[in-house]
């Protein structure tokens, strides 16, 4: 993985030498991906990079060391020429609830902000424009699914979902299937991972890194530029989050800062060469183009069709990300059928801790799959994906879905139907 001169583990190291550490105590605290390039740099920043001193030089330092990678330079330094020459730029975050901006306000996310920082830095007025598509308590499964709905023909991508993905086979495979999906567009889309951590160092990064090496992407590491910090007794947990997890309004102009940073390393870069999407993946891709059926575009899928609704009415309201659901209200009958091709389906349901919600039942061609129980302790009224069929090819599905045994006076929500066509 390509790094800039002042890594990870060389800042880590200065830092805590500083401090009285010895090198072999910073090497422990330094991230698994580092260590190849703290020898290759060494001799390089050995005589030039002197030690932080002063609060203000560990700041920089910290914020130096949150670029973990700056991947292949070329897509990033082309839709920075599109935002200097007045071309018309999106630019997307999609993730969980750090990137919807819990722990601030819609103004003063990181999100938002880094926006306004690149807009200014780099766009001629109006022609760089917003997206945030983070949803609260969503991992990449969902975040997947929906980044056709939710950040279409976007120039620039952030994607943040290391405290929110778990280490299981689906949710590499989620993952890795959203970054190539963006990076196969036609418009070549330039993609940045962000990595975060949780109070109890929970993150992500090991195999999200894995994959930004693997696809050549730039890596903002906001869980390698705190973890040294609070290891070293100069920030605590407190300064940066109110909870276990989400920054506050100074956490979030960290992050702000971070992004700034690797934009103006990646701007003064000798152009990379030219970049090619590899082909072989790091876990697999078999969720890439991913298609995400709600009530306002079921008429859209030329793959899908909703034969009967039974039992489940389209009514507005939901929750945020999800404004119509296929609903059951406790009183209808019958069951919603339908003809799919596909390799894999999910739903997308509406999960709460209520004695109020039910559970469904997923039939294939007549043979009961999976049962899907909504009333879950871990739920808050948020929208959770689950994996129903997964194939290697697509093939043509018959699916009924209908209420349990038990639980036909209950309610169940559809926010959405998930699904991949995948012919290859």
């Amino acid at each position: 993985m390509k790094k800039r001169i002042l890594t990870a583990a060389i800042l880590s190291a200065l830092i805590l030498t500083a401090c009285g550490n010895t090198a072999n105590e910073a090497a422990d605290t330094s991230s698994a991906d580092t260590s190849s390039s703290q020898t290759e740099l060494s001799v390089e920043t050995s005589e030039t990079t002197k030690a932080p001193e002063t609060e203000e030089e560990f700041h920089q330092a910290m914020i130096a060391r949150s670029v973990l990678s700056t991947g292949n330079n070329t897509r990033l330094k082309a839709k920075l020429r599109q935002l200097r020459d007045g071309t018309d730029t999106t630019i997307s975050y999609i993730g969980g609830s750090i990137t919807y901006g819990v722990g601030a306000t819609p103004e003063t996310c990181w999100a938002k902000l880094s926006f306004n920082d690149i807009a200014e830095k780099y766009g001629t007025g109006s022609n760089a424009h917003y997206i945030n598509a983070g949803i609260s308590g969503t991992p990449s499964v969902l975040g997947n699914l929906r980044a056709g709905r939710d950040i279409p023909d976007s120039d620039i991508v952030f994607i943040e979902f290391a405290v929110n993905d778990a280490q299981d086979k689906l949710h590499k495979e989620s993952y890795e299937s959203l970054v190539k999906t963006l990076l196969t567009q036609d418009n070549a889309p330039a993609v940045i991972l962000v990595i975060n951590r949780t109070m109890e160092g929970y993150s992500c990064q090991e195999y999200m890194s894995q994959i930004a090496e693997r696809y050549g992407l730039p890596v903002i590491s906001v869980n390698d530029a705190i973890t040294a910090e609070i290891d070293g007794g100069r920030m605590t947990w407190k300064d940066y989050s109110a909870d276990k997890a989400h920054p506050n309004p100074y956490g979030h102009t960290l992050i702000e800062e971070m992004v700034d940073n690797m934009f103006d390393v990646i701007d003064n870069e000798e152009p990379d060469e030219e970049y090619t999407v590899p082909e072989a993946p790091v876990f697999d891709t078999p969720y890439m183009n991913a298609k995400l059926v709600t009530p306002e575009n079921a008429e859209d899928n030329p793959d899908f069709s909703i034969t009967e609704l039974g039992e489940f009415t389209p009514i507005n309201g939901g929750v945020y990300g999800f404004d119509t659901s296929y609903a059951h209200d406790g009183n209808s009958e019958g069951s919603m059928k339908i003809k799919l091709k596909a390799s894999s389906f999910f739903i997308v349901y509406k999960r709460n801790d209520s004695d109020n919600l039910g559970s469904i039942d997923v039939y294939l061609n007549g043979e009961k799959l999976k049962t899907i129980n909504a009333n879950d302790p871990d739920g808050w009224g948020d929208p959770y994906a689950v994996q129903v069929i997964k194939f290697q090819k697509s093939k043509d599905m018959d699916i009924e879905i209908k209420m349990s045994e038990g639980s036909e006076d209950k309610e169940f929500y559809i926010f959405g139907i998930g699904y991949i066509n995948n012919e290859d």
